[in-house]
């Protein structure tokens, strides 16, 4: 059995939204970690969650950093010092806040209405 510990990271990108969270997500991926979930806020913020073995912790801030996204530093302090576990069998839990630096206007999504 695991035990859990939560992570929760965040970082800021200029780049474009839907590219940025590809990569995101596929760095997720490629580190071993798996995506849970995840919230979209307008085009100013994503949210996804996450869970990783503690054993690819090492993996996942490294493929994550090469997407080009800015993680704070209280972020990468996380990281270091759930790797720094004397529990290698640990499945942590977490989320990854990305900020999206920008111009554009808020994201507009037409809501239908509902009769009634």
């Amino acid at each position: 059995m695991f035990e859990q510990q939560f992570l929760r990271l965040d970082g800021f990108t200029k780049a474009e939204r839907i590219q940025m969270t590809a990569r995101v997500s596929e760095a997720i991926n490629q580190a071993g970690a798996w995506i849970t979930d995840f919230h979209l806020y307008s085009n100013i913020l994503t949210c996804i969650n996450f869970e990783v073995p503690s054993a690819n912790l090492d993996k996942l801030a490294a493929s994550v950093q090469q997407t080009g996204l800015h993680l704070s530093q209280e972020s990468l302090e996380q990281l270091m010092s759930a790797n720094d576990s004397t529990l290698k069998e640990k499945e942590l839990v977490g989320t990854l806040q990305i900020t999206f630096v920008h111009n554009e206007p808020d994201l507009l999504r037409e809501v239908p209405a509902v009769p009634g």
